[in-house]
Formats: C-alpha cells, structure tokens, sequence
C-alpha cells in the first residue's frame, strides 16, 4: 500500500479503508468520516476510518483538487492529527 493509496476491507462486520496519507487522512476526518483505528505499520501509521459510499468520489475530489473544506477546520485537524501520532 503506498502512501496515498486506499485499501478497502471489512473489519468486526464494518467496511473500512486504510490510508497512509496524512493529508488525506485530516481531511476524511475534516469532512465528517469516522477514524476508527490507528494502526503502526514499521515507523508509520495507517488510518482506518468507517468507509462510505462517496469515499472513491471523495479522494478524487482531494487528489484532483476539487474538494473544499474551511480552512481553519483542516488545519486544526491536522494538529490533532498530529498530537495522536505524538501520543501513540
């Protein structure tokens, strides 16, 4: 799984996706899905969140620059984002 890449699967009944991508982990979290689990993978972490039916239109909007979130929310997610890294 490289870094920006999404990887469905089903986990305790649930369908999720992993990412490694931080930036598109803050902003999944920004607009409203749930992270569920943070898992180490070597020296990085992949995030799970609660996968959706808009996921695959949701990523390609992030990745083709098409998505909008308010600004102050993104970054303040990232540095919450951050703190859980530092304190896992």
């Amino acid at each position: 799984m490289s870094s920006g890449q999404v990887n469905a699967e089903t986990t305790a009944g649930e369908i999720t996706f992993k990412t490694r991508d931080f930036y598109l982990a803050c902003f999944l979290r920004c607009t409203g899905y749930a992270l569920i689990d943070m898992r180490a993978e070597g020296r990085r972490k992949v995030f799970v969140f609660r996968d959706r039916p808009t996921r695959r239109d949701d990523v390609l909007a992030f990745y083709g620059n098409g998505a909008a979130v308010p600004p102050l929310a993104f970054s303040s997610t990232i540095k919450d984002m951050k703190a859980m890294l530092h304190n896992a």
